[in-house]
């Protein structure tokens, strides 16, 4: 118990030093405080490893400029934030009280409509380990890897929320989606499916195919 109690550790240590070592990435935004006033400025934020001690509550960081000083700031100090993402649109955060989101309360908007959408998004890591090396030789240190899993929820708020499924997904969008006939029709049609929902979701916004779904 004790060696791998010291594994996480090392583990721990490793991640933190390299996150200080290459820095983090920062993009342009903004974010709103407990008292609704709106700090704009640049903004780095990841979304959360899946943790064994259940830790709760997530942050970003925030930098007036990009030589000024980075300030970690809280999930309970903001409502909400907004980055630039690579297609230089804004992504959309919103800060949730809902219990079940506890550990990771930053959920992002991908629709807000009276029916909203959400996407919850978490990241699963497995830690590296020493293996034998080949014919007696030294141990070989094989490197983890991680991964991200993405949920999607439904609801006129935060604190009331639905998954969105395969078994949902028609009725759901097809409400949430109901002012424009002609996206709807694509998804009564199976043209978007659970698998293309933020296709569809281009679609609704842009009125056009994403170019991964042109000819």
């Amino acid at each position: 118990m004790r060696k791998l109690l010291l594994l996480l550790c090392i583990l721990s240590i490793t991640i933190s030093a390299k996150a200080q070592l290459f820095g983090r990435h920062y993009d342009e935004g903004y974010y709103y405080d407990t008292l609704g006033v709106k700090h704009a400025g640049l903004i780095s934020w990841s979304p959360p490893q899946k943790s064994l001690f259940g830790n709760k509550g997530d942050h970003i960081y925030y930098k007036t400029d990009k030589n000024a000083e980075n300030v970690k700031i809280k999930n309970t100090a903001l409502t909400s934030f907004c980055m630039k993402n690579d297609s230089a649109r804004m992504d959309s955060f919103i800060v949730s009280t809902n219990k079940d989101f506890q550990k990771a309360p930053f959920l992002h908007v991908l629709l807000n409509n009276d029916v909203k959408i959400y996407g919850f998004t978490i990241v699963s890591s497995s830690g590296g380990m020493m293996m034998p090396g080949a014919a007696g030789g030294p141990m070989i240190f094989t490197p983890g890897f991680s991964t991200t899993d993405t949920k999607y929820f439904y609801g006129n708020n935060t604190d009331h929320t639905t998954r969105l499924e395969k078994k949902n997904f028609i009725e759901v969008m097809s409400n949430a989606l109901a002012d424009k006939p002609e996206v709807v029709k694509k998804i009564q049609d199976k043209t978007f499916k659970m698998n293309k929902l933020n296709q569809l979701l281009y679609f609704y916004h842009m009125g056009t195919y994403p170019k991964s779904m042109q000819p």
